[in-house]
Parts: structure tokens; C-alpha cells; sequence
């Protein structure tokens, strides 16, 4: 009876203990090839911190992640946590979904974490998030191809005139039909991602001070019609691939260079059927900038006994080993100069130079232009500049269109 008896009360003891334990949902959506490291961490956290429990919740893709937001957005069920993309956390701030989090930020970390990082965080000086899966804008190229055409596999072009050049003798009819079936280069489906270092480096700007949108400046015209001469006149980029015809002639090695996200260097070197290599982006003016994007950790809860709780899952996540962990295994820049400056990476970057680029672009790069409605614009801007090459419309014209309809949709 006595051993019921205590049998009885240790139960009753745990099962307090257990409903005193902190839930916390983490939404993440970094695409298949990340979600397992990301649960992995998730259950490291948990085994380290039997007080709180961190809930993995994978929703899928970029895009499928952003729509499932915006939906527990309207209903106010809102995950304590989310993995969210950098260019869209301003529709949650204006809309006081987000609150600032400068309270639980302690200084060993935000002098630790990269100030390009933290300013891309910030709004009026406030800390709005924290960087985790951050990357920049790198070229990515095939080996194969260049030392095939007698060209340096491990130079790629390191201005805008001489990647046209190459580009010319890189884009070819191999068939023989009068087509060119294989091009150098493609950048324009991925709107202000793929073409605003071009902007940047013709002192470009997306936004006025008033913050209209501004597409009528001369340094915009000269940007889109740098895009639309490699199609109409050096023919070196397709006028009619689709960003998947253009990501599967990457693959079958038809499309030679292109952007893309260091996010994608591991999964590219594991996955493409030929030697990749990746450079920084090419000067314009002599000039040379990338686009710092990625997701950044977004602390969704109320209470403050949550808050706290996720702002502690939030900063061990982005901890100096983690961070080494998604660079090493997916592309990520390190978020932290700790990581950065440690043997680990400093012997990993050696044997792996691929994914040192990124790392050195960082010192280059810039977040895109910040705004509620950042989707809107960049999907209209994709949309005009399609316009504009698969209609061969006059860019001045179109930009001109493109503003007003834009500034009355986002007033």
C-alpha cells in the first residue's frame, strides 16, 4: 500500500512538472535539404532544456511558408517562432505582430552577430529579429563548359564587359537550327534579387525619401536596358525561358553562369552532374555589390513568459555552432564573426573555396529595399520587366507604366 501510495505521488509530482513545461511552435520552411538539420538542432535544444519544448513544424518551401504566415497572420494564430525571409517581416512589424526585442538581446551577442546583419534587423533603430539563415548573391558557373571552350575553369568573369565577351563565345547553336541552344547567362526572372546590384552600381535607388517608388531615374533606365542588351544585342541571355527552364538548363549544363543564392552551394556541388564554380558578381563601374537576403528568427508571442522562452530558443539557434553548422553543411553565411574566425571554418575554407566567396561578398552586399508590401512590388517589377523582353517594349515606357501602377497599388 505504501508503494502505491508513493508510486502515486511521484506521478502525480511529474505530471506537474510536465504542465508547467513551456510549448513553443517553430515554424521553418528552408526547403527540404535544411529541414533535417533544422529538427536536428530543434531536438538538441530540447534535450538541453527538459523545461521547454520547441515544436518543428516544416512548412515547406519560401513561398508555401509565406502564404501559411499570412493565413495564422489573419486569424491571430501566430507560431511563437518562424524561421521568416528577411524582405517580408515588415508587413508583420507595421501591423504590431512583431515587437522589438532589444530587452533580451544581450551585447556579447549583437557585437558578435555581422552590423550588416543586425542593421538588415532593425527598424527606427529597433531590433526586429534575429539573422540565422542568411546568404548573398553569388555567380555560379560551369567548369566543365569554360575549360571545354579552352577558357580558365577557375576564373570566371570579373567585369560586366568582359562577362559579355565570354558570354559571346560561351552561347552557342549546337545543332545547328540557327537557335542557340546553349547561353551564358540569365538574370532577370528573379526580379529586384537578380537585378539590383546592377542598380547599385550605377548609384541607383528603388525608393525616393518619401518612400515612392522611383523608376523613372535616369541610373534605373540605364539598368534595364544593360538587361535587355544581353538579350536584343549581344544575345548572350534566353528571352524566353521560364526561371524552371532556365534552373533545368542550368542542370543539363545549357545555361553556363547565372546568380543564385550561396544558399544553394552544398546541394549544387552534391547534386550537379558537372564541376561547379562561384565567383563574386561582376563590377559595373567599377563598382561591385551583391544582395544580402536569407530568414531571419521572428519571436511571434505575447506573454511574457513565452517571449522569454523563445527569445532563448531564438539565440541558441543562431549560437556560434549552429552557425558554423549551416555553413558548413548548406551554404549560410556564418551569422556570427566568432564562427567566421574560428580553426573550424578557417580550415573548412581551405579545402572548400566555393563557399569562402559568399563569405568574402559579405563585406559587399546589402539587403533589398524594405516594405509591407515588398511581395507586390517584386512580383510587379518581374512582370514588367518579362514585358519588356518578351514584347520588346521600350523600357523607358514601360518603367514609366510600371511606377504609377505600382505607387497607386501600394498607397
Amino acid at each position: 500500500m505504501k508503494k502505491i501510495l508513493m508510486l502515486l505521488i511521484f506521478t502525480l509530482i511529474s505530471s506537474s512538472l510536465l504542465a508547467k513545461k513551456i510549448e513553443i511552435n517553430f515554424w521553418h520552411g528552408q526547403g527540404f535539404h535544411v529541414k533535417q538539420i533544422i529538427e536536428d538542432m530543434v531536438s538538441e535544444y530540447n534535450s538541453l532544456h527538459p523545461d521547454v519544448q520547441v515544436n518543428a513544424v516544416f512548412q515547406g518551401l519560401y513561398q508555401d511558408m509565406e502564404v501559411k504566415l499570412l493565413a495564422a497572420a489573419v486569424t491571430r494564430q501566430l507560431p511563437e517562432v518562424a524561421l521568416e525571409q528577411l524582405e517580408y517581416i515588415d508587413l508583420y512589424i507595421e501591423e504590431g505582430l512583431i515587437e522589438p526585442i532589444d530587452s533580451y538581446v544581450k551585447e556579447e551577442d549583437s557585437s558578435d552577430i555581422f552590423q550588416v546583419m543586425m542593421d538588415a534587423v532593425k527598424r527606427n533603430e529597433k531590433i526586429y529579429a534575429v539573422p540565422f539563415c542568411m546568404s548573398t548573391t553569388v555567380l555560379f558557373y560551369n567548369k566543365d563548359v569554360f575549360k571545354k571552350e579552352g577558357l580558365d575553369p577557375d576564373r570566371c568573369p570579373e567585369t560586366w564587359e568582359e562577362m559579355i565577351r565570354i558570354g559571346q563565345h560561351l552561347t552557342q547553336d549546337l545543332d545547328g537550327d540557327g537557335t542557340p541552344d546553349r547561353y551564358a547567362i540569365s538574370v532577370w526572372q528573379n526580379g529586384l534579387y537578380g537585378w539590383a546590384p546592377i542598380l547599385w552600381a550605377n548609384d541607383g535607388r528603388i525608393f525616393t525619401d518619401n518612400g515612392k517608388l522611383n523608376l523613372t531615374s535616369r541610373e534605373m533606365v540605364k539598368t534595364i536596358t544593360m538587361l535587355t542588351d544581353l538579350v536584343f544585342r549581344y544575345k548572350i541571355m534566353p528571352r524566353n525561358w521560364t526561371d524552371w527552364e532556365s534552373g533545368q538548363a542550368f542542370l543539363s549544363g545549357n545555361l553556363v553562369m547565372g546568380p543564385f543564392s550561396s544558399a544553394g552551394i552544398s546541394y549544387s556541388e552534391q547534386n550537379l552532374p558537372w564541376s561547379l564554380g562561384v565567383a563574386p558578381m561582376p563590377t559595373i563601374n567599377g563598382k561591385h555589390y551583391t544582395v544580402l537576403t536569407g530568414s531571419v528568427l521572428v519571436n511571434f508571442s505575447k506573454s511574457n513568459k513565452k517571449r522569454t522562452a523563445a527569445n532563448d530558443f531564438i539565440f541558441w539557434l543562431a549560437n556560434r555552432q549552429n552557425t558554423i553548422k549551416m555553413h558548413k553543411e548548406v551554404g549560410y553565411i556564418p551569422v556570427r564573426k566568432s564562427a567566421l574566425n574560428s580553426l573550424d571554418l578557417r580550415s573548412f575554407h581551405k579545402k572548400n573555396p566555393n563557399f569562402k566567396i559568399p563569405v568574402d561578398e559579405l563585406r559587399y552586399s546589402r539587403p533589398l529595399p524594405h516594405h509591407k508590401e515588398y511581395f507586390k512590388i517584386n512580383k510587379m517589377l518581374t512582370d514588367m520587366l518579362q514585358k519588356i523582353i518578351l514584347q520588346h517594349t521600350d523600357p523607358a515606357e514601360e518603367l514609366a507604366h510600371a511606377e504609377k501602377e505600382i505607387n497607386a497599388a501600394i498607397k
